[in-house]
């Protein structure tokens, strides 16, 4: 019962699956002054707390820390590429041990394989960023969304002035792409039409069986090998018009899948080098894509996340892997209220079913069938804007889960 005297306090849960871990990583040093548990969870609150600055968030909020640090400590701290370090482990050896729903379950075929949807996202740059022809060039990081569980991993940040997707990517390399999915399974990234490389996803895929997909570029010159058969019992496939094997000028061995998308029936070209999955899940999968793109709004609007912390390259990278530590505290916790509160937006239950049902009548109207794996039943990928005010003040108040637990069943219920 929440109305024990002994409930936990929200601080306390929150931040419970770090417990123990600073200590454990090779990454961590003794800090009298600012330790690096004290600078992880004030990293964290300042996600949480949408600061527009360093120095506003330590003057708003630093009073009710424990031995808040003197703001040259703070700043200094975030340009330590050992705490960044630090930062990456800890995201790392959160997710190896997460558990949460897996919505990809259904997809029998996916049982071998770690789909991840790529994407790079910019924000504004730091206020003392130098300058380029006059204009301050936007800080890009790259991403990735675990499409089982909606995990977020920081996989790079970009650098000179404006880095293209494609050579972060070559950057990382194929293992770094393989995010530590040990052997014996496949990858396969979701990423859109800017990474397309023939060459570099070759190599991938020869080097560590990781595969891509995405969408085809306008103007791609390729020959037509034959036509992959297209089992039309599995309604998985509905609005699969043809599997193509097809070769590309620089001689790549490829797969373009049409699709007819059923609400508008628009249509749809994706491509892959992966060669054996239903030619509807890598539609679904690619669809899904979309989630990471919910994820960056989150991060952007509803954390306030619009600029960079810092000048350097180790606070950008810091910045980020504190965003996606942040993303997947607050995935853990919503998870765990659900089950062991009962507490759930129902009513984001609700409008999600309500859009399902209404694309399926629109596309029977229509006459064009949709694939079972749209009606599938899924959280949503990103947290709501009340589950994140609801936990700010939370925490700020130091409220034990007997106080704010109703209150957030009462959001839920009214709002």
């Amino acid at each position: 019962m929440l109305t024990t005297p002994s409930s936990p306090r929200v601080n306390d849960v929150f931040f419970q699956p770090l417990a123990g871990r600073v200590a454990a990583s090779p990454h961590t040093r003794p800090c009298p002054e600012f330790t690096d548990e004290a600078w992880l969870h004030l990293g964290i609150q300042r996600v949480l707390a949408a600061a527009p600055s360093g120095r506003a968030f330590l003057q708003e909020h630093g009073p009710r820390f424990a031995n808040p640090p003197k703001r040259s400590n703070y700043f200094v701290a975030l340009t330590s590429e050992r705490r960044c370090a630090l930062a990456r482990d800890l995201n790392h050896a959160l997710l190896a041990e997460a558990v949460l729903p897996d919505r990809l379950a259904h997809v029998p075929e996916l049982a071998r394989y770690e789909c991840f949807a790529l994407d790079a996202h910019w924000h504004r740059a730091a206020t003392h960023d130098p300058r380029h022809k006059g204009i301050k060039m936007a800080v890009g990081h790259c991403y990735s969304l675990d499409l089982r569980g909606h995990q977020l991993r920081h996989l790079t940040v970009g650098e000179g002035l404006h880095e293209h997707d494609v050579t972060m990517l070559k950057r990382l390399k194929p293992e770094g792409l393989r995010q530590g999915v040990p052997k014996g399974r496949r990858v396969l990234l979701v990423y859109d039409r800017a990474a397309l490389d023939f060459a570099f996803w070759k190599r991938c895929r020869h080097e560590n069986a990781t595969y891509f997909l995405s969408r085809v570029k306008a103007g791609m010159v390729y020959d037509w090998l034959d036509n992959r058969p297209v089992d039309p019992q599995d309604p998985r496939n509905r609005g699969v018009t043809q599997d193509r094997s097809i070769l590309t000028r620089e001689g790549h061995r490829m797969r373009i899948i049409c699709y007819t998308e059923p609400l508008q029936g628009q249509a749809y070209e994706f491509l892959t080098n992966e060669p054996d999955l239903p030619p509807g899940v890598l539609a679904e999968l690619y669809r899904r894509r979309w989630e990471v793109e919910k994820v960056f709004d989150e991060v952007k609007n509803k954390l306030g996340q619009q600029q960079a912390w810092g000048t350097s390259l180790i606070a950008k990278a810091a910045q980020g892997q504190l965003v996606a530590l942040t993303h997947n505290l607050l995935l853990l916790y919503e998870h765990r209220l659900e089950q062991e509160h009962a507490v759930s937006n129902a009513a984001e239950d609700r409008r999600r079913a309500n859009r399902v049902a209404e694309l399926q009548r629109i596309s029977a109207q229509a006459g064009r069938a949709a694939s079972t794996l749209l009606s599938r039943a899924r959280r949503a990928s990103q947290r709501s804007v009340k589950f994140i005010r609801w936990l700010r003040h939370a925490l700020q108040e130091n409220l034990t889960e007997a106080a704010a637990v109703p209150r957030l069943t009462t959001l839920y219920a009214s709002l």
